[in-house]
């Protein structure tokens, strides 16, 4: 299935995404926090009504996604290697956890593509850590999929 379609938005319905797993995870000195909080309110929703709830999208994000396709093939041009586009998938064992990686490489590997402003690329490539949310999206992406590595 294509990401973003109606199809892939109904088969991620009410579950725990990859991309949200760092909300779920996510805490304060004194307990939840207000991402988790209002994360398990939206899959509270999603699960009653039966209905996706709409996010927020700034306008980095907006772009991130219409300039993917080309990170894509750039990451192509330079590894060799072709990326297959997938959907949503399942975890084989944990019910209502899944992921969307931006694509499989090869046998063995998976792809997480950002697409950040370019202040936040600056410091992603002078030394700046990446974001750990990113971190524990790809390792979701290795955990639904079963593959070895992730670029």
């Amino acid at each position: 299935m294509e990401q973003r379609t109606a199809e892939w938005f109904a088969a991620r319905l009410g579950k725990v995404t990859a991309s949200r797993v760092a909300d779920v995870m996510a805490r304060t000195k004194s307990g939840y926090s207000a991402s988790r909080k209002n994360y398990m309110a939206e899959l509270v929703i999603e699960r009653l009504t039966g209905k996706w709830q709409d996010g927020f999208e700034s306008a980095a994000m907006r772009w991130g996604t219409e300039i993917e396709p080309m990170a894509r093939s750039e990451y192509e041009a330079r590894t060799g290697e072709l990326v297959d586009e997938v959907g949503f998938i399942d975890h084989p064992s944990i019910p209502m956890f899944g992921a969307s990686p931006d694509g499989l490489v090869g046998k063995d590997g998976g792809l997480e593509i950002k697409c950040p402003n370019t202040a936040t690329h600056i410091e992603y490539l002078t030394g700046g850590s990446i974001d750990r949310a990113y971190i524990i999206q790809m390792h979701v992406g290795m955990m639904c999929t079963g593959r070895a590595w992730w670029d």
